[in-house]
């Protein structure tokens, strides 16, 4: 009969054995280059909800310690922030009636459209995700180059402006200054950021 202190050892030579053999299949794995990591191809469904999932979490954890400007959701700010999305994000996650460019097209995971109807766009949200990036997507860290201010315009004007008409879009991105106020009007009462 075994004591109970070699069972004990059994039980532990077990389970480092196991761990180890994961360990080992793990890196072979990894360096066997099975998995195909090119962006021609989509993710396995499996793969792409938990790198999602972690994307979500991660998001939500990190985001909404900065404090928006009391004046985001004016007017000149969502123009500007139109301004720099057409110069900047729309290459990548599209504008009204506008084909989506070869290097949006290319992105894989694809960027999400930000302007459609159906988005959220919490403001908090998105300037973190525009100021930090993320990882393993073609989402670059604008934080880098851009103020804090031009960050939060393009907040604004992804969250006040989603479902945009091209018209609209056209007249807030590329409309002169002097005129824009009197033609383009934002749309009715928008809720607070934060309070939809």
């Amino acid at each position: 009969m075994l004591s109970l202190r070699s069972r004990i050892a059994t039980i532990v030579a077990t389970v480092a054995a196991l761990f180890l053999l994961l360990v080992a299949a793990g890196l072979a794995f990894m360096y066997s280059g099975v998995y195909d990591v090119s962006a021609s191809s989509k993710d396995n469904p499996l793969v792409a909800k938990l790198l999602h999932g972690t994307y979500e979490a991660s998001l939500h954890r990190h985001a909404g310690s900065d404090v928006a400007p009391g004046d985001l959701l004016s007017f000149e700010n969502i123009r500007s922030g139109a301004r720099m999305y057409d110069s900047t994000c729309a290459l990548c996650h599209g504008a009204p009636d506008r084909p989506l460019s070869a290097t949006g097209q290319g992105i894989q995971p694809a960027a999400p459209s930000l302007l459609s109807a159906s988005r959220r766009n919490k403001p908090a949200l998105m300037f973190w995700t525009i100021k930090h990036g993320v990882n393993m997507t073609a989402m670059p860290s604008f934080g880098k180059t851009q103020s804090d201010q031009a960050m939060w315009q393009v907040a604004a004007f992804i969250y006040a402006e989603r479902g945009i008409s091209k018209d609209k879009y056209d007249e807030l991105a590329h409309g002169d200054a002097q005129g824009d106020n009197a033609r383009v009007s934002l749309r009715g009462p928008t809720p607070e950021p934060g309070k939809e």
